[in-house]
């Protein structure tokens, strides 16, 4: 019922927005499938001082994650990224960054919950009524 009440260029936005969704999961599943099949093969590096698989799905999923918002950040067509896609790919790049650097979760933590305040405050004092 709503989409019949919605304009075309509203309808256009939720397409482009449902389009990038796609690319996403795309691209997650993808590199997924990559690391995976780098472990079946014992192929994938260790990162820090763990053998395990896990940091490669969040440094892929991360970059994607930022590439693709900051795409859609720049990108006067294409739909700004809400702050929810930020807050995510913030989460996504923080766990990637610790696995990276070997740092405690704690600190990972921080830093997660410091930049998805930012996000909320830059998005809040930016919103024009």
């Amino acid at each position: 019922m709503n989409e019949l009440l919605k304009s075309p260029e509203q309808q256009s936005e939720q397409d482009e927005r449902k389009r990038f969704e796609s690319i996403w999961w795309g691209g997650v599943l993808v590199w997924l499938g990559l690391v995976l099949g780098g472990v079946a093969l014992d192929i994938v590096p260790e990162i820090g001082e763990t053998s395990e698989w896990w940091p490669w799905i969040f440094v892929g999923v991360g970059g994607l994650s930022l590439a693709l918002n900051l795409y859609r950040a720049v990108t006067p067509t294409a739909p700004n990224p809400s702050t929810w896609d930020w807050i995510w790919t913030a989460i996504f790049v923080a766990v990637a960054v610790g696995a990276l650097v070997d740092i405690g979760g704690e600190i990972v933590g921080a830093v997660v919950l410091v930049v998805i305040g930012l996000v909320i405050l830059r998005r809040a004092l930016s919103t024009q009524k």
